[in-house]
């Protein structure tokens, strides 16, 4: 198995477990402390942080098998979960931590959203090229 293949995997594996984790905290200690609409965000951020983790592991196993240079997607995946989930696990969190401010880093989501959505389109590419040869 490649360096990246296998790292790749790693990450996605440990950050499947992670979103367990916190879907868990989540359903059993922020239900008391967080408003219903905080809540739901946090759990659009495990959803997405799991559905994003899923897709590593996935491209980690395709790299392993593939000639195809995954590296760019592998990339955009990791930021996109970094920069969505994290921005809005923040969003969510912030009556936790006694935070009233800071709803401008609602505009830095978008861009990890883009970043999946980038990856999962050059992959698409990828294979398309891959398979005209």
């Amino acid at each position: 198995m490649n360096k990246i293949s296998s790292q790749t995997i790693y990450r996605g594996a440990f950050g499947l477990a992670v979103a367990i984790m916190l879907g868990a905290f989540g359903a059993h200690y922020l239900k008391e402390k967080l408003p219903i609409e905080n809540l739901q965000i946090f759990e659009t951020a495990v959803k997405y942080q799991f559905y994003g983790c899923l897709g590593l592991l996935a491209l980690g196993l395709i790299s392993h098998t593939t000639e195809v240079k995954l590296n760019t997607p592998i990339l955009l995946i990791r930021l996109g979960i970094l920069i969505f989930c994290g921005t809005v696990y923040f969003l969510a969190l912030r009556p936790v931590f006694g935070i009233d401010g800071f709803k401008w880093v609602g505009a830095i989501t978008p861009i990890g959203g883009l970043c999946m959505m980038a990856c999962w389109i050059w992959v698409g590419v990828l294979f398309l090229k891959a398979s005209k040869k």
